[in-house]
């Protein structure tokens, strides 16, 4: 699969170019300022102990005019109107209007973000509201509406009824449309979802965020445990090779998805880890983890589906999974070590467990060296912080709603950037065009080409770190497993 059609960026935020990072860089260069006065300070001082040195004042009564020519000297250069002690002052008002002027773009950004989530909730609780009263209204006009399109659709022809579904039907091309058409205010009604509880259901539960009310839903789910089992004759066509680009990695889950399709359930649940010797002649490890299986898993239907609905509802409120635990045991099977560099790359679900694996849910917990994450169309908006040093590049796919189903916009942040490009022809016009692996082949293969020099310092840093590159010495270790939910 490649990218060589072409994906145009649209926006990249966060990262070592963003807007965090520049503002660690002035916050930095304050800091700097105030050193800078204090070195001076130190030089007023040493000025004035010359003054006083036993040997100048001795030798007042030999030449008393070239000491008080020295006196003045030393006097203008340090305490004098362009003394270094004055123009301490000087510096140290500037590292403090710089820090001012941090903190109020700081709040500024702090509150436009309080607003857009206070409207989102505010708005949500009004058509909560809404539909709570007038119910005695619309419930019954429901009801009287369902039966005349029963009624209507019994005496539709056969091509007539296939055509309606494909525009009415959730999923079909009038909803996909609308979607794709306009993913941000997508967002924002996931981002409200939380405001339509508290309107309907009446009490001031203040569900302000869309991951308290997924973690709300997911309490209806059994989490379960992780069971693991190696299938060490199952490869793949890219298994025995170093990712050589983030095009690379997305190629690779594309194929390790295929492995578990609607056709073979029976591979539920399979996720690969390739090893390989690093740069410093240290392992380095790749894990692939692709996206949700199931999409229909109900409460009352869950069976060993590790990758299901609830699962997705778990990562969004960024509680655990059997998923991230059989991550874990799958990492612990393959003999990697506590501090063995990992990589994590994962698609839509994938990338959500592989940024709890490294946000929330850091190597404190599961003792593991994560320190890169690849997502490829994943709401991993509530997942950070991300540890100083690490490196998260999420890809996402202009029109594609899945990663916006979180309700916010990713963090800027110096260790999370994120890359929204548009495919164009090669997303297609419905949802899973523009959540699929061509559309994501053709972004990652964007990322790789990138100047900007956040995404390129996110791409260098996975060939510096050692997980993309050609052949490595002593070739490619690579299990595919199989996570499985038990009860």
């Amino acid at each position: 699969m490649s990218g060589a059609d072409g994906a145009v960026v649209v926006s990249v935020t966060g990262g070592v170019a963003g807007l965090a990072a520049t503002y660690a860089r002035l916050l930095a260069l304050a800091e700097a300022y105030d050193a800078a006065a204090g070195r001076m300070r130190d030089w007023a001082a040493l000025g004035a102990r010359t003054l006083v040195n036993d040997d100048l004042v001795a030798s007042a009564a030999l030449a008393p005019l070239s000491l008080a020519e020295a006196g003045a000297a030393v006097a203008g250069a340090t305490t004098g109107r362009d003394g270094v002690l004055t123009e301490s002052f000087g510096w140290t008002l500037d590292a403090e209007a710089v820090r001012l002027a941090v903190r109020l773009l700081e709040g500024a950004d702090e509150l436009a973000e309080g607003a857009v989530s206070s409207l989102d909730h505010a708005l949500g609780r009004a058509l909560g509201r809404t539909l709570g009263l007038g119910a005695p209204l619309w419930l019954p006009t429901l009801a009287g509406a369902t039966c005349a399109t029963a009624l209507l659709w019994s005496h539709l022809p056969a091509d007539g009824r296939e055509r309606l579904r494909g525009r009415l039907e959730p999923g079909g091309e009038a909803l996909e449309e609308w979607g794709t058409d306009h993913p941000r205010l997508v967002e924002r009604l996931a981002g409200g979802a939380g405001g339509v509880l508290d309107g309907l259901v009446g009490l001031p539960l203040r569900v302000t965020e869309t991951a308290v009310l997924a973690r709300l839903l997911a309490g209806v789910y059994d989490p379960g445990r992780a069971r693991v089992l190696a299938l060490p004759g199952v490869t793949v066509a890219g298994s025995a090779r170093r990712p050589r680009s983030v095009e690379d990695l997305v190629d690779h889950l594309s194929q390790l998805s295929e492995l578990s399709g609607p056709a073979r359930p029976e591979m539920n649940g399979t996720i690969e880890v390739q090893s390989f010797e690093g740069p410093d002649g240290g392992a380095r490890h790749v894990v692939y983890l692709p996206g949700t299986d199931d999409m229909t898993t109900l409460p009352w239907t869950q069976d060993d589906d590790v990758r299901d609905l609830g699962a997705n509802l778990m990562l969004v409120g960024d509680a655990p999974t059997a998923y991230g635990d059989g991550v874990l045991a799958a990492l612990e099977q393959a003999g990697v070590g506590p501090d063995e560099p990992v990589l994590l790359a994962g698609h839509s679900q994938g990338g959500l467990q592989a940024a709890q694996l490294l946000g929330s849910l850091g190597a404190a917990d599961h003792g593991y060296s994560v320190t890169h994450v690849v997502t490829a169309g994943s709401p991993v908006a509530h997942l950070g912080p991300f540890p100083p040093g690490s490196h998260v590049l999420s890809l996402e796919q202009q029109g594609d709603v899945v990663p916006l189903l979180d309700g916010a916009a990713n963090p800027d942040s110096p260790e999370h950037l994120t890359l929204t490009f548009e495919a164009g022809h090669v997303a297609g016009d419905d949802v899973g065009g523009h959540h699929g692996f061509a559309a994501y082949a053709a972004g990652a293969a964007a990322a790789d080409a990138s100047t900007d020099p956040g995404v390129a310092e996110q791409v260098r840093s996975l060939h510096d770190a050692g997980f993309l590159g050609g052949e490595p010495p002593g070739g490619v270790r690579h299990t595919v497993y199989r996570i499985t939910r038990a009860p």
